[in-house]
């Protein structure tokens, strides 16, 4: 077995190994970027997620976001908020990782243009590190829609 692969091995058996994911409800806020296609500036959206994760590490998660900043596509300001409910799963450990798939509806506010908005499936992954016994920090990446992704960040409090 060379170095690498010895070295790939011990970190994965760490992680693996870890403290097991608490079953339980939790509570966090949530910041990040909203990366549209075509813009010139994204909007910053901050917002709260709440959910249930079981033993197993499967879950259920609702999220609402907003945004804090407007962004800007063709010199006019935009601005989204979210609203979803997904199915999660997250490994055990205390460096973990974390898919979601769920409904998520979308509304557009394009400054002149009015507002829009649009429902559908909603996918994401991430990576968590437990900070204390009942308080983790996920780095996520979500696709919103085709053209709209979502990178943040969430402080997640377990009760």
């Amino acid at each position: 077995m060379s170095f690498n692969l010895k070295m790939l091995a011990a970190a994965a058996a760490l992680l693996c190994s870890a403290a097991v994911q608490a079953e339980g409800a939790y509570m966090g806020g949530v910041i990040g970027v909203m990366d549209a296609d075509g813009s010139d500036d994204n909007p910053f959206n901050a917002g709260i997620r709440a959910g249930y994760t079981w033993n197993s590490g499967w879950g259920i998660e609702a999220e609402l976001t907003g945004s804090m900043t407007d962004g800007d596509i063709l010199d006019h300001d935009f601005s989204i908020s979210t609203q979803a409910v997904y199915a999660t799963y997250r490994t055990q450990g205390d460096i973990y990782f974390k898919g979601r798939l769920g409904y998520l509806n979308e509304e557009v506010d394009v400054e002149y243009f009015g507002d829009a908005s649009d429902s559908g499936a909603s996918v994401g992954v991430g990576v968590g590190f437990t900070l204390a016994e009942n308080i983790s920090f996920e780095t996520e990446y979500t696709l919103i829609e085709e053209e709209v992704d979502y990178w943040s960040g969430s402080l997640v409090v377990r009760f």
